[in-house]
């Protein structure tokens, strides 16, 4: 029973994100991926592109871009994205996701940590939305 109680708990969970998917991505329904930290860690669109807004500029770094919400923001407002992140597979689910909103082609994709590369970096911003938990 107990049991049956916590997948209880985590079906609702799963709902209550799954509702809000159009406020993650309003394209959702075009092909858009998000893997499981994706749905409780991804900034929702309408706050990607505010934060957006403020950061326009030639270059952007989004130092810890995981499934891609910001950094597609900021190609809409910035001539250029960098998008970091140390997990590959996150990355690739973020290349599609600029792919589904048209901007894969301003968006650079970069394997890597963040920290490490940081000393060899240059940009006007360096966005900085570290993974939680």
């Amino acid at each position: 029973l107990a049991e049956a109680a916590g997948w209880d708990g985590r079906q609702r969970e799963t709902h209550k994100y799954w509702r809000q998917r159009y406020k993650l991505f309003s394209k959702f329904d075009h092909g858009i991926q998000l893997d499981r930290e994706g749905w409780f860690s991804v900034t929702p669109e309408a706050i990607a592109r505010h934060i957006a807004n403020r950061c326009q500029c030639d270059l952007i770094i989004d130092a810890f871009a995981g499934v891609g919400g910001n950094a597609i923001q900021f190609a809409f407002t910035c001539c250029h994205v960098i998008a970091i992140d140390i997990d590959a597979k996150r990355l690739q689910i973020a290349r599609n996701n600029a792919r589904v909103y048209g901007v894969a082609d301003r968006i650079d994709f970069v394997h890597g940590d963040f920290l490490a590369l940081a000393p060899s970096l240059k940009a006007d911003v360096v966005f900085l939305s570290p993974p939680w938990g």
